[in-house]
């Protein structure tokens, strides 16, 4: 369902993580902030898309 590049998706959001991380360890909380909202966001639509993929569910109307 996901393909062969979702490894490497999780990768990147890993990282994303770790540098928010760091940029609030460091005290750069503008940076630290768009990588969350980042992450918050691509999750959302992970999470939408994987409803949508539901089998099962009619999604011609």
């Amino acid at each position: 369902m996901y393909g062969p590049l979702n490894g490497v998706r999780v990768a990147l959001v890993t990282l994303a993580v770790l540098a928010a991380l760091v940029a609030a360890i460091l005290g750069y909380w503008s940076v630290s902030l768009i990588l969350v909202i980042g992450v918050a966001l691509h999750a959302f639509g992970w999470l939408y898309l994987a409803q949508q993929a539901k089998p099962g569910r009619d999604t011609s109307g």
